[in-house]
């Protein structure tokens, strides 16, 4: 395949010699499996190199759903890898969820577990790990609602939510708020979990929604991500916008 047409079915948003940050469309995998190896992620970044006539083997430093969009991150030697992931990386997401959230600013402080019988599915459940979410609801005007609001002074929803007993006003399944969320820590399906467990699950979320949506795609998108160059040492900051998908079921919901 020519490499204009390989290069046409990425979204490089950074690179070097250390790095490698792509924006994922969704519907995808990131990796290969046994059942599933053609069309991922990685499989179209290799056919890219190829075609330059390169041959590098990429440590993946950050993982995304199949449904959810966004930046993931490639080291290009392992040691970078092991670097990059023993320092952390700073990330957030854009999600759309359903419902009213009860402030403009808030922290989701439930701890997550995998659910009983389930090897995929997680569940909020006072034996898990901790796990905590910061999110700014976004205004129609794209304004963060609180955003120059100190941590401490978010709304923090940490009591257990029992059946029933949602944070979230979800009278209108139409509604759905655009969120900005930040992550302190990194479990699996962690935003759509919390979300899901205050009575606001992610648009489409076909795991944890009460609506099944497209097969391919559901509202979250990894927006931003930061962290310290392994080689520079300078602060690296990558973003990708909100997917025109997305925004338009967004814009729609509002009318």
């Amino acid at each position: 395949m020519p490499e204009r047409s390989v290069l046409n079915m990425l979204d490089i948003r950074y690179e070097d010699e250390a790095l490698l940050i792509v924006s994922k469309p969704p519907g995808i995998l990131v990796h290969p499996t046994t059942k599933e190896d053609a069309d991922t992620l990685s499989a179209r970044i290799g056919r890219y190199y190829r075609s330059k006539g390169w041959n590098l083997n990429l440590h993946p430093v950050s993982r995304l759903d199949r449904n959810t969009s966004g930046l993931v991150v490639f080291a290009k030697l392992p040691e970078i890898q092991g670097q990059l992931i023993k320092q952390g990386m700073q990330k957030e997401y854009l999600a759309l969820v359903t419902g009213v959230l009860p402030a403009g600013h808030g922290i989701l402080d439930f701890p997550i577990a995998r659910k009983a019988g389930s090897i995929i599915e997680r569940e909020i459940n006072t034996g898990g790990r901790p796990c905590k979410t910061e999110y700014w609801v976004i205004s129609p005007s794209g304004r963060f609602l609180g955003q120059d609001a100190k941590v401490a002074a978010a709304d923090r929803y940490s009591a257990y939510p029992s059946s029933g007993s949602a944070i979230c006003d979800a009278k209108s399944e139409a509604h759905l708020s655009l969120v900005r969320c930040r992550l302190f820590t990194g479990r699996t399906h962690q935003i759509r979990v919390h979300f899901a467990g205050i009575g606001c699950p992610l648009w489409h979320d076909n795991l944890y929604g009460k609506i099944p949506g497209p097969p391919l795609r559901h509202g979250l998108h990894a927006y931003k991500i930061s962290f310290e160059h392994p080689w520079t040492h300078a602060i690296l900051e990558v973003t990708s916008a909100l997917p025109e998908d997305l925004n338009l079921v967004w814009q729609n919901s509002r009318l």
